[in-house]
């Protein structure tokens, strides 16, 4: 096989990452994604080529100041097998490295490959960002059969007990209002 390019995605290649995750949906190794959250997240993905042919993506999507999910991780099937998911994901995490963000998730229905990629499998509540933002608007919400798994890029960055969790943030200025309480009504 030809060499294997990774390059950032460009709204160009929004039919082409559709096409083959949602081909995948439909063997339920993935869940689908609409055309506007591909293009609107269209900055998030890679795109791995082969021969300057599309050959799969994958994205990086920030959840929380300290974690991050590789998402729609996806490689043509006659493409599969030759490296190229492996490749996507390490291009994803040198982003995610270089963004600062010490720890990864993903939820998978082929654990397998992201065990070999470092990843260990974590519950679902582990992810509450992941839960609260898009879980709860999956249609297999209440009966989710993918494998929460994550890897930690940099474990000193913040302790695992707080991936991903809400952290105190500057309390901002408190205002008190000024309230100015009506004059008296004056009878004549």
């Amino acid at each position: 096989m030809s060499e294997v390019k990774i390059r950032p995605a460009v709204v160009a290649d929004a039919k082409s990452i559709m096409t083959l995750v949602n081909e995948l949906a439909v063997q339920q190794v993935m869940l689908p994604r609409s055309p506007a959250s591909v293009i609107e997240n269209i900055r998030d993905f890679v795109i791995a080529e082969v021969d300057g042919q599309f050959a799969g993506c994958g994205a990086l999507a920030i959840t929380w100041t300290d974690i991050a999910e590789v998402r729609s991780l996806a490689v043509a099937p006659a493409m599969q097998r030759h490296g190229i998911g492996r490749k996507l994901v390490d291009a994803l995490v040198q982003d995610a490295k270089r963004l600062g963000i010490p720890r990864l998730f993903a939820f998978t229905y082929v654990p397998d490959f992201f065990a070999k990629m470092g990843f260990t499998h974590c519950q679902h509540e582990d992810l509450p960002h992941k839960v609260f933002n898009d879980c709860m608007h999956c249609p297999k919400f209440s009966a989710c059969d993918e494998i929460a798994m994550t890897r930690v890029l940099d474990a000193k960055a913040s302790p695992a007990k707080l991936f991903g969790k809400p952290q105190r943030a500057i309390p901002l200025p408190q205002r008190t209002p000024q309230f100015t309480p009506p004059e008296p009504t004056r009878k004549a």
